[in-house]
């Protein structure tokens, strides 16, 4: 099970004081998208394990109430059962996180990594989808004919809309669950990397690099795709 099923809410609560009391050390900023890749690779590693350590890699220290310097922009899914600076291991102030009901690219989050990118100098944006998601699952319900009806469920359709296309794409039969959250987070990584005026060109300028990833809530593993 994921660590955070290990550490319960109270022993979490004692992890955080005990490690405010010694004063957690902070850790080099990345200089780069693979140097940031690797940090939250082996954070999610530590999380697994139950080992949590909240690192620090923001160089703003004792000045993070006027300041931020995150290394990495992640859009994901509006799940509650995921937290990425959780799943990762990090402190307060070194991810810029985005979030809407299946991690979609829309004018929020867009704008969001985009000012992530120009504003804060993230080295790395990801697109993280997860095991279970119940907008991926909406999705290939109108794939196969289902609808959300403005009337009775808002603007749930629009939202559920725009991760509709790839996966209508695929014949009926492939219409699963593992095979459609993989994919809904990698058109959405390929769409996000396509945009310009600032993430295209920072990718061509090897500022930033984006990548797809999914988490498996059930194991706390975060799988790069």
């Amino acid at each position: 099970m994921a660590a955070a099923a290990t550490l319960g809410p109270a022993a979490l609560g004692d992890a955080l004081a005990e490690a405010a009391k010694k004063g957690r050390p902070r850790f080099p900023h990345p200089k780069n998208p693979a140097e940031a890749l690797a940090i939250l690779k082996k954070g999610n590693k530590r999380y697994r394990k139950g080992k949590l350590e909240f690192r620090d890699y923001s160089p703003v220290g004792e000045d993070i109430a006027n300041n931020q310097k995150p290394f990495a922009a992640i859009i994901t899914c509006a799940d509650s059962r995921l937290s990425p600076p959780l799943v990762f291991d990090v402190e307060r102030g070194n991810v810029f996180v985005s979030r809407i009901a299946g991690n979609s690219v829309d004018t929020g989050t867009l704008g969001s990594t985009e000012y992530g990118i120009k504003v804060l100098g993230v080295k790395l944006v990801m697109v993280l989808g997860h095991s279970d998601c119940g907008a991926v699952k909406s999705a290939i319900s109108v794939a196969n004919g289902g609808s959300y009806p403005p009337d009775q469920y808002g603007a749930i359709g629009d939202v559920v809309g725009t991760i509709v296309p790839p996966i209508k794409a695929l014949p009926p039969s492939g219409r699963t669950l593992p095979k459609c959250i993989p994919l809904t987070a990698r058109t959405q990584a390929a769409d996000l990397a396509s945009r310009g005026p600032i993430v295209k060109q920072a990718i061509a300028a090897q500022k930033i690099r984006v990548v797809a990833a999914v988490y498996d809530i059930n194991t706390g593993a975060v799988s790069i795709l």
